[in-house]
């Protein structure tokens, strides 16, 4: 079964993000991150260009390390925060 990502509300910092949300929102869905891991850009399946940097065929990409904000005391989990077309447009992938 292949999970489809899911839309998210991000918040950044100097680039990065620290913070997310899943949405619609529910009361597990809110994460801070503790780590970014990884950053790169990758080619999206849009099927146009863009004359923009990020946006249209580009998608910004990080793997971060999050915790759930309601019980920091968990181990964080591993996710990947993908900026699909440019910013405010956000979506998931939960790896563990």
């Amino acid at each position: 079964m292949v999970r489809s990502p899911s839309p998210v509300g991000v918040r950044c910092v100097d680039g990065d993000p620290v913070e997310f949300h899943r949405r619609p929102n529910r009361r597990d869905s809110h994460y801070l991150v503790t780590e970014v891991q990884e950053r790169w850009i990758e080619q999206s399946r849009w099927p146009f260009r863009s004359v923009m940097p990020i946006g249209g065929d580009r998608c910004r990409c990080w793997r971060v390390l999050a915790r759930r904000s309601d019980e920091p005391h968990l181990p964080a989990g591993e996710f990947v925060l993908r900026m699909r077309s440019g910013p405010g447009v956000w979506d998931l992938r939960w790896l563990t």
